[in-house]
């Protein structure tokens, strides 16, 4: 028995010797297919990845610009619940808003200001407001600049006063 268990582990190690002059490698024109494939796939990847990218950031600025726009219209609701309608005023350009015949919210350039000094919005293509003296209200519209995002968006409120 013990010669028949040296006769298969000698023909394993036959087995198991690697003949290197038959093998071969991988030719010149093998290996230049394969880094052109590879960069093809690489370029495609690298545009899905820029796309995305600038997907990522036109969307963040809407989404920042929309969350500006809505905490710009609260403000100016607040400010105009607090007083009373015969108080508010509107500028003759539909521009500003006047509260007890002081400027308190106006566009300056391509910024919403309140009271000249603190900035609420900014890319604000336009801020109209109107009032109503039937229904006593006031409508705010905000229309935001399409510089970023390529499309310009327009925010508005009516507030009616009630007493």
């Amino acid at each position: 028995m013990l010669k028949w268990k040296r006769g298969c582990h000698l023909k394993q190690q036959k087995r198991s010797n690697i003949n290197l002059k038959s093998e071969s490698g991988m030719t010149l024109i093998e290996l230049l297919a394969s880094i052109a494939l590879l960069s093809v796939v690489l370029a495609l990847a690298g545009a899905v990845h820029m796309f995305g990218q600038k997907q990522y950031m036109t969307q963040s600025y809407s989404a920042n610009q929309s969350n500006d726009y809505a905490y710009t219209l609260s403000v100016i609701s607040r400010e105009i619940r607090k007083n009373s309608y015969d108080s508010i005023t509107v500028s003759e350009n539909d521009d500003a808003l006047f509260i007890d015949k002081v400027e308190t919210f106006s566009k300056k350039g391509s910024k919403l200001l309140k009271n000249n000094t603190q900035i609420l919005a900014e890319d604000v293509e336009s801020f109209m407001v109107s009032s109503d003296p039937e229904t006593e209200s006031i409508e705010i519209v905000l229309k935001s600049m399409s510089e970023k995002n390529n499309q310009s968006k327009e925010y508005q409120t009516t507030i009616y006063l009630r007493e």
